[in-house]
């Protein structure tokens, strides 16, 4: 599956959720607001990680790298 069909489909599966959400009671809601912040947390863990690999880059950086 390419990245494109693989993000359109979770996109769709977002949007399904995020729909169904207002129709969910207490402990269902709560586990779908866990959900997204669980993925937003993981693509600020990613946005860290490639700094940290970019910081290690002696062309970019030289003598300065970490």
């Amino acid at each position: 599956m390419e990245n494109k069909q693989l993000n359109r489909l979770l996109n769709t599966a977002c949007e399904i959720i995020t729909s169904l959400e207002h129709h969910a009671d207490d402990d269902l809601a709560k586990s779908i607001n866990a959900m997204f912040e669980e993925i937003n947390c993981a693509d600020q863990i990613d946005d860290e990680m490639k700094a940290d690999l970019e910081a290690q880059d002696f062309d970019a950086f030289g003598e300065n790298k970490i």
